[in-house]
């Protein structure tokens, strides 16, 4: 009988992830994931693993794709995925995503503190903010893989732990980010990051990310990641200036913008890692 695992079943991105398991079980548990994976419809499987159970995942079909570097309170995550349809495992631009990667990569470590244009302002969102959000992410955004565009969601995660951070003009939101918090993890995705067009190209996410992580580490979540469109320079940018470390690509990972996309690991350990 498998034991207890931390499992999330992802139905409108059609993937089933496993975060923790019994390292003794993984046959076991990739026979469950398939079983999970039919019952909902899924196409990809997720795997959160370990570094020493690398061999035994991938002697059941599964891939390295990526790692997230502390992960596990200090520990990395190796990304193991396994695709169930040749369609899911097919990346539709790699050219595009490899010049988009390296012209990130030769961005890196270019930030120099930026500080805010003139009239605009960082606080942080509260629930009061929730129904402007979800206005700028249906807008920014025409798919998301979560539903951010509804006030009532976002104010679900905010419960739940996630920090958003506002950047505002003329007591309107420009500019929004938040840290998804995983305190028994130890770590936290910089996510939903969104700039109203109409404040494009101003440098609005640079001094916001950088408010983030200080939180971050006063509250001693020390591993920080950040999963970006690959097919889109924008994020993978500002990740790199910022000083975060590419650890690879989940391929067809999510639904975003405009359907199915890639989406690359980008790290930022504030404190030594341990494998």
């Amino acid at each position: 009988m498998l034991t207890s695992g931390d499992l999330v079943i992802d139905r409108p991105n059609r993937r089933v992830k496993l975060h923790q398991y019994d390292r003794t079980q993984v046959a076991d548990w990739d026979k469950r994931l398939h079983e999970l994976a039919i019952e909902s419809d899924a196409t990809k499987l997720i795997v959160y693993g370990r570094k020493e159970d690398i061999p035994a995942w991938l002697s059941v079909g599964y891939t390295l794709e990526g790692t997230i570097d502390g992960f596990f309170q200090g520990q990395t995550a190796q990304m193991l995925t396994r695709y169930l349809t040749e369609e899911r495992a097919t990346s539709t631009a790699p050219e595009l995503a490899e010049e988009i990667l390296s012209l990130s990569l030769a961005k890196a470590g270019q930030t120099e503190g930026k500080a805010l244009p003139e009239g605009y302002s960082l606080r942080k969102a509260t629930d009061a903010d929730a129904e402007e959000l979800s206005r700028l992410y249906a807008l920014v955004f025409a798919t998301y893989p979560t539903p951010m565009n509804d006030p009532q969601y976002i104010r679900k995660t905010m419960k739940e732990g996630t920090i958003y951070y506002v950047v505002e003009y003329d007591g309107t939101i420009a500019c929004a980010a938040s840290a998804e918090v995983t305190e028994r993890m130890g770590s936290a995705e910089m996510t939903d990051c969104a700039t109203h067009p109409n404040h494009a190209g101003k440098g609005l996410l640079q001094p916001l990310f950088m408010e983030l992580e200080r939180r971050m580490e006063e509250a001693g979540i020390y591993y920080l990641y950040t999963l970006t469109r690959a097919q889109s320079a924008g994020m993978n940018v500002t990740a790199s200036k910022m000083g975060y470390e590419y650890r690879g690509r989940l391929i067809n990972n999510c639904t975003i913008f405009s359907g199915y996309e890639d989406m690359n690991i980008w790290v930022k350990p504030l404190r030594p890692i341990r494998d």
